[in-house]
């Protein structure tokens, strides 16, 4: 019993992991395409003229679409999205709602957020258990691309 239940959860694992898109949204004018959402290269997207959509790949790249009558088209990558990344990325970029928490962090014990200069840093940052200090060196990321 326990290796079938092993079995299908590495199944879905493997399932969940070829699923992965190549981009995730990181910032977007059109409501319905919302932040957090992953998005497979050469996927054609709703955006009207006017509307602007940011992503970024797992290698921290970001690249702005801009709508047209016929919407826009997310550009192939060069190399396979990896899913843990994608996966972390989304989680940063669109967090859980926020529910009750016991054994916070002390304060100290993350760091500034100014000093993390790389997508690499922010993840591990992330993955450390400071998902708000995190957050805000991403959104400073993606001010200076």
């Amino acid at each position: 019993m326990r290796t079938a239940v092993l079995g299908i959860l590495l199944a879905l694992g493997a399932a969940g992991a070829a699923s992965a898109g190549d981009y995730v949204i990181v910032a977007s004018t059109n409501p319905a395409l919302k932040p957090g959402t992953e998005v497979d290269g050469g996927q054609r997207l709703s955006l009207e003229p006017g509307q602007t959509l940011r992503l970024m790949n797992a290698s921290g790249e970001v690249t702005t679409l801009r709508g047209s009558a016929a919407g826009a088209v997310a550009p192939r990558p060069g190399a396979p999205a990896d899913p843990t990344r994608m996966a972390q990325l989304r989680v940063l970029i669109d967090p859980p709602p926020q529910g009750r928490t016991f054994g916070g962090r002390r304060s100290g014990v993350c760091p500034d957020p100014a000093t993390l200069n790389s997508l690499d840093q922010i993840l591990a940052v992330q993955s450390g258990g400071c998902a708000a200090q995190a957050r805000e060196a991403l959104e400073a990321y993606l001010a200076a691309r």
